[in-house]
């Protein structure tokens, strides 16, 4: 049977412009001139360096891109496009998104940014109707974790720290377990927040230095639709999923 991957993007970087913030003149000035609210604009720190302040974990924040490439990869892959790839989005202020596996993102950042800013505004994308393509709870990545550690046989999380493997040593960890859940931090810089042992079965790295991580993602996901080519040749085509354009 071909593989079936979670992949969980952890305290990813994006969020509404905090409200916090509202509190300094230059803040308050720029929206002023915007003539827009905190909630329709997404944090960008290209954009919004000068007015980050004293932000806690300001360094990790403000990367939408970040996310918005991760995704296309994932969604863009092989697996996904088999449905055998369920993504899930945790992010730097403890909420938990929720992504139907055929959805299609929009590859244009304004447009990508717009559905997000919907998201957070209404917990569902789209906002009415039978059909929901994204949801957003509440929630830590460890309560999230412990949910989910009863239905993964291998949590593992990838970081530049964790101990280095080969392409083909990696590829085979995670193509020998059941039900593989893969963990990668989706912010610029810094490390994920430690997970308790019982959570996690591995960390591991593919590279001594930091990779763009799309580029990981999509190395992971290309190395197993090539073992399932070697081991599984008999194979259906996947369907389109449902798209924004």
């Amino acid at each position: 049977m071909a593989k079936f991957l979670t992949i969980i993007l952890a305290e990813a970087s994006i969020e509404s412009f905090p409200e916090e913030l509202m509190q300094d003149i230059k803040v308050r000035n720029y929206f002023s001139k915007l003539k827009k609210k905190p909630s329709e604009i997404m944090l960008d720190s290209n954009y919004h360096k000068h007015l980050l302040g004293e932000l806690p974990d300001v360094k990790k924040r403000g990367r939408p891109d970040i996310v918005h490439f991760a995704l296309l990869s994932c969604f863009g892959s092989i697996c996904a496009r088999e449905h055998r790839l369920q993504v899930i989005i945790h992010t730097c202020n403890d909420e938990i998104i929720y992504l139907d596996p055929e959805v299609r993102l929009p590859k244009n950042i304004d447009r990508f940014n717009g559905l997000f800013l919907q998201l957070f505004k209404d917990k569902r994308v789209p906002p009415t109707g039978n059909e929901t393509l994204m949801t957003l709870d509440q929630g830590t990545l460890l309560d999230l974790l412990q949910e989910l550690r009863q239905k993964h046989d291998l949590i593992v999380e990838f970081s530049v720290k964790g101990d280095q493997l080969s392409t083909s040593e990696y590829s085979e960890t995670i193509f020998n377990a059941v039900n593989p859940l893969l963990i990668f931090g989706a912010f610029p810089h810094g490390e994920i927040k430690p997970i308790p042992d019982e959570l996690l079965d591995k960390k591991l790295g593919i590279y001594g230095e930091g990779l763009d991580l799309f580029a990981v993602i999509s190395q992971i996901l290309a190395s197993q639709h090539m073992l399932e080519e070697t081991r599984l040749p008999e194979k259906k085509d996947g369907e389109n999923g449902i798209s924004w354009g």
